[in-house]
């Protein structure tokens, strides 16, 4: 994107939030809405980090090589427990 810029093949306006998504790798695939992080570990490792913005994040301390079909429930049953708000409040959803 920045060699098109560069090269006035791209207009810096024109860069918006759509544009971006287009240049990455999982442009044909949607956003994540689930992102399950085994082992303990409390962070996303810069994994993704575009595409996670509004994705719902669930955290075990289960090893991804003992993680079995009862603790995918667990994480569907914890998420399908969660208001999804992609940035707003709440009070915002009832209006």
């Amino acid at each position: 994107m920045t060699k098109e810029v560069i090269n006035g093949e791209l207009d810096f306006k024109a860069i918006n939030e759509d544009l971006i998504s287009s240049y990455l790798s999982t442009s044909e695939y949607p956003d994540p809405e689930l992102l399950i992080r085994t082992s303990g570990e409390n962070r996303v490792s810069n994994f993704l980090m575009w595409q996670l913005a509004y994705t719902e994040l669930y955290f075990t301390k289960i090893l991804w090589p003992d993680f079995k079909k009862k603790n995918f429930y667990k994480a569907i049953f914890d998420y399908q427990k969660r208001e999804r708000r992609f940035g707003k409040t709440s009070e915002q959803l009832i209006d």
